[in-house]
């Protein structure tokens, strides 16, 4: 395999090796967001089983709560989701460049292909932001839920 060929493959290989990152933190995010749909239709259905009856208000309550933040943090997540999705386009297309360039006259300008990785790992950092949010997000919610076992004995008053 002459020099040439095999440094086409080399700096072919980095592109490849974010997308296979992307795409683990794309799984991690997307069960979790499903995860998240599913608590959602959980909640609400328990909310539609209460009814109007005075004595559950507290827990009504708790659940429009709770709606309220698992509605922001799916967005968060499908926010994320859409950007891994732009991340592993940018890498794949990246290598296709870098790859296409060996074999045919350089179609696209030097600082394409760079950029391409730059604005790549850029998604992922939003992505990777987006979900810091999303589990602090979460974190609310389990505060919500829990709010009435961390009440002291015998307090009624949220």
């Amino acid at each position: 395999m002459e020099l040439q060929s095999l440094q086409v493959i080399t700096s072919a290989i980095a592109p490849v090796v974010m997308v296979s990152a992307a795409g683990l933190l794309f799984m991690g995010v997307q069960a979790k967001h499903l995860h998240s749909t599913d608590r959602l239709r959980t909640l609400m259905t328990e909310y539609r089983t209460l009814g109007t009856d005075p004595a559950h208000q507290e827990r009504r309550e708790q659940i429009v709560a709770q709606v309220v933040l698992f509605t922001k943090r799916l967005r968060l997540s499908l926010r994320a989701l859409e950007l891994l999705y732009v991340a592993v386009f940018c890498f794949v297309m990246t290598s296709l460049v870098l790859v296409s360039e060996s074999f045919t006259a350089q179609l696209v300008t030097p600082a394409v292909t760079p950029l391409m990785f730059v604005l790549g790992v850029s998604c992922l950092l939003v992505a990777l932001l987006f979900e810091c949010l999303e589990l602090r997000t979460g974190l609310k919610t389990i505060l919500i839920e829990t709010s009435d076992a961390m009440r002291p004995p015998g307090c009624l008053d949220p």
